[in-house]
């Protein structure tokens, strides 16, 4: 039997619901007021909570969204339940933070079973079971589009898992994946420089959670001189991550410096972003005789992104010169200058376009390493 509130400022749906769960042999709070409901959940931290969207004063999403940033109930099961039945209001909805959705009308048996298997999955998952996979995207030339990658990787291993993903920007300034989210960062890692012991509530005060529920360490808005973050000081941010989160996203700066070779011999997978032109795939030959004899990577791979309509090389040239074969090659979409205006990773959008379907197959890519671990 779980305790479960339901937040709909519909009274004869809300009694409907309500009555249907303690038939199933739960208790169930019933509340018609979204900003109520939201200061009762926190206070009473019950087992599950199911939201409707279309509410007065603050929706279902809001509601949701503010759960996740709660530290709480940021992992509480949350159920949306509305009428609304888009394709795209089921994703806003994922987006916000719920586990699961759920269209009205809903049948007394539908309505159970998606609640048992939601709290079902939620009480066996594993706490803390291992540490996170950890992913970092580097170049050594400018204008491949590695940040846009990096956000847009994180935010897609958010979206296709909902367990907690970190981005973290160790470029040196700008606060550049802050940007791509539209995210008002006031903390960067930067922050953490002066730590003597950087600790999970320490690094937790410095993130900063995206309405998907991704969330971002960013870079600093002032910049940095290249050794200002250590190799230590990196290996104990990443150290912390690992712990607290299940996937962690590491864009790198293109300077090569000690944390930079740190963070490259501590992560899972490194994914080399490259362009096909020649200018970046000579740098970037170079750059990796240089890294195996520097770094100790368990896996690494050439990312090819098409930056541009009309590449400078194809595909099969740009493997002749790298003498390997590229598993991973991410086309052009004109759909990306749009996204990144709109301040929303297009990854997370329904745009039916080549790049999101595309950055499906790297994040399940990335999901496949961590289940081999």
């Amino acid at each position: 039997m779980a305790h479960i509130y339901v937040v709909d400022d519909d009274e004869q749906l809300l009694r409907m619901v309500g009555l249907m769960l303690e038939r199933g042999g739960h208790t169930a709070s019933l509340v018609s007021n979204p900003l109520e409901g939201l200061e009762l959940i926190k206070e009473d931290l019950p087992d599950m909570a199911i939201l409707d969207v279309m509410m007065p004063g603050m929706n279902g999403h809001d509601v949701c969204q503010a759960l996740r940033e709660y530290e709480k109930t940021k992992d509480l099961p949350i159920m949306i339940l509305t009428a609304r039945a888009q394709e795209w209001d089921k994703d806003t909805a994922l987006q916000s933070g719920a586990d699961d959705y759920l269209s009205k009308p809903v049948t007394s048996q539908e309505l159970l079973t998606r609640v048992e298997k939601l709290l079902t999955s939620k009480q066996a998952a594993p706490v803390a079971a291992k540490p996170a996979m950890m992913t970092a995207l580097y170049s050594f030339a400018g204008g491949v589009g590695r940040t846009t990658l990096a956000v847009n990787l994180a935010a897609t291993l958010r979206r296709e898992t909902q367990k907690e993903v970190c981005l973290v920007d160790f470029s040196l300034s700008s606060g550049q994946a802050a940007m791509h989210l539209r995210l008002q960062a006031r903390n960067s890692w930067a922050s953490l420089l002066d730590v003597p012991n950087i600790n999970e509530a320490i690094l937790r005060a410095q993130l900063v959670r995206h309405k998907s529920g991704l969330l971002v360490l960013a870079s600093p808005t002032i910049l940095q001189d290249p050794t200002a973050l250590s190799a230590e000081k990196a290996a104990a941010i990443l150290e912390v991550l690992s712990e607290l989160m299940d996937y962690v996203v590491i864009d790198l700066p293109s300077v090569y410096s000690p944390a930079v070779r740190q963070v490259l011999s501590q992560v899972d997978c490194g994914f080399h972003v490259i362009t096909p032109d020649v200018m970046t795939v000579q740098t970037a030959v170079r750059a990796e005789r240089f890294l195996r004899q520097k770094t100790g990577m368990k896996y690494n791979s050439f990312l090819l992104n098409q930056v541009s309509s009309e590449p400078q090389l194809s595909k099969a040239t740009v493997e002749r010169g790298i003498n390997t074969t590229l598993e991973h090659h991410i086309f052009y979409d004109a759909n990306q200058a749009r996204a990144l205006a709109q301040g929303t990773p297009l990854a997370l959008t329904l745009a039916k376009s080549t790049f999101p379907t595309h950055l499906t197959q790297l994040a399940t890519a990335v999901m496949g390493l961590a289940s081999d671990e």
